[in-house]
């Protein structure tokens, strides 16, 4: 018999606060990601932020959900966004994956949407028939300099006992390859880059009259949010907690970085936000003016450089298309895409009639990874 607890703000904090939180073998969810959750500004005080599936007072699965709102037609409808699914291995074959599915469905009232799932889970949503597409946006990844010992062991085991050969393999291809950078000198022309902590009425500004197409409309008090509340933190020894929790949580550095870029006249023609993990860097948030493409690029370009990035990647469209048909400081690049669902219940709701949309890259849950 397996049990489903349900967790919202206030049971949650409960949870995490328990004097049994830190004797548990595995947790279902780390301290600074509950926390960030409960900043979640888009949270209302009843949802259903985190599933526990018990066999026999055993935690033997958990589903974590994101709570969001999707615009349409000039009004905000209340949604959630999967955000984590585990089962313990031994546990698996039971439909507990299945019942935890269920179970959000029937307390978010379908409202649920998904991106940035595993294969596993994506056959698991198909034999749900409780999802259709929602979207699927395409994009591009470079690689600047060689990162072996970081993209190869998750794709086979053996590469893990070979991470000392793949680090000295980076090491003597970065040698011989960063060479080329001489001849990539990156200068940012007519342009300054303001670097800030905390966006101001200035973004709010800028932004506002940029998100007539977005879908999920987040505005500063949302990416302040997302800045100041990560769900991974930079340690130089991950934590023993890290082990506990399946996802990701813990690493040597994570980083958001907002920037304001003006041109010579000191207008603010284009805000961003960089994510840097490691050596990995994305691009959650993007917005520029007409025009103001090219300086966004060296804008990238010039951190690729300064940040000796291994890989860089980006799901903004004009920019995609500006990478994959102009040169590039990468080594080599690659076509990439990211797949959304939605419920075909709440699709009903909101796509009455067709409309023109966009996603940025950060949306759902894609910022804090």
């Amino acid at each position: 018999m397996i049990d489903i607890k349900l967790l919202n703000k206030k049971l949650l904090i409960e949870f995490i606060n328990h004097s049994n939180y830190n004797t548990l073998d595995i947790v279902p969810i780390t301290e600074h990601r509950a926390l960030s959750q409960i900043q979640n500004p888009r949270l209302h005080e009843n949802d259903i932020l985190l599933l526990l599936a018990y066999k026999e007072k055993e935690l033997v699965g958990y589903l974590g959900v994101l709570p969001d709102k999707i615009n349409f037609n000039n009004k905000f409808e209340k949604c959630g966004w999967l955000s984590c699914l585990w089962v313990k291995p031994e546990q698996r074959g039971f439909q507990i994956a299945k019942l935890l599915l269920d179970k959000c469905f029937e307390v978010w009232e379908n409202r649920i949407l998904a991106t940035e799932f595993t294969k596993n889970a994506k056959k698991l949503y198909d034999k749900t028939n409780f999802f259709s597409d929602l979207k699927i946006i395409y994009g591009i990844r470079l690689y600047i300099r060689s990162d072996l010992h970081t993209l190869l062991p998750p794709k086979k085991r053996l590469y893990k006992k070979l991470i000392f050969f793949l680090k000295t393999a980076d090491a003597l291809i970065n040698f011989l390859f960063d060479l080329r950078f001489f001849f990539w000198k990156f200068k940012i022309y007519n342009a300054t880059i303001e670097y800030m902590n905390l966006l101001d009425n200035e973004v709010e500004e800028f932004i506002s009259v940029k998100l007539r197409h977005q879908l999920f409309k987040r505005g500063i008090t949302e990416l302040n949010w997302i800045i100041n509340n990560p769900w991974i933190l930079a340690t130089p020894d991950k934590d023993i907690k890290n082990n506990k929790y399946y996802f990701s949580s813990y690493d040597k550095s994570f980083n958001f970085y907002a920037l304001k870029i003006r041109n010579s006249n000191k207008q603010l023609i284009a805000f961003m936000i960089f994510s840097k993990r490691n050596q990995i860097l994305k691009l959650p948030y993007c917005y520029y003016e007409d025009g103001s493409l090219k300086t966004v690029v060296d804008v990238i370009y010039y951190h690729l450089l300064k940040w000796k990035i291994n890989t860089f990647t980006t799901f903004n469209p004009d920019i995609t298309l500006f990478l994959r048909n102009n040169r590039t400081p990468a080594l080599f690049k690659r076509d990439i895409k990211r797949h959304y669902i939605i419920s075909d219940v709440f699709r009903k709701i909101i796509f009455q009639d067709a409309f023109e949309f966009e996603i940025q890259d950060g949306d759902a849950d894609c910022s804090f990874t």
